[in-house]
């Protein structure tokens, strides 16, 4: 399944401001809710709804490996193990689900 815009757009602002814009983002919630919210803000809610629904089809299978799927894809360089990639996605779908 081919990524849509909205993830490679997540990938390039998540590099881009990972520790330069938001330097403690893993460390908190809170950190990892304003790279969402920049996101959010830079691309829109079409963009946030589908890169939810494609997140929940990745989620959906156990078995698909999220740390090759965003190395291959990713337009960050930044590599991402599988079970980091899995809580970046669920972390993600729990703070755009806060927003309704």
């Amino acid at each position: 399944m081919k990524p849509p815009q909205s993830f490679y757009d997540f990938t390039l602002q998540f590099h881009q401001d990972l520790d330069v814009v938001h330097p403690g983002w893993a460390d908190t919630p809170h950190g990892r809710r304003e790279l969402y919210e920049s996101f959010a803000m830079r691309y829109g809610d079409q963009a946030v709804r589908e890169l939810v629904t494609y997140c929940e089809k990745l989620l959906a299978n156990n078995e698909t490996d999220l740390g090759s799927l965003w190395f291959k894809e990713s337009k960050g360089d930044w590599v991402i193990p599988d079970e980091g990639v899995r809580f970046l996605f669920e972390d993600f779908l729990g703070w755009a689900a806060s927003l309704s």
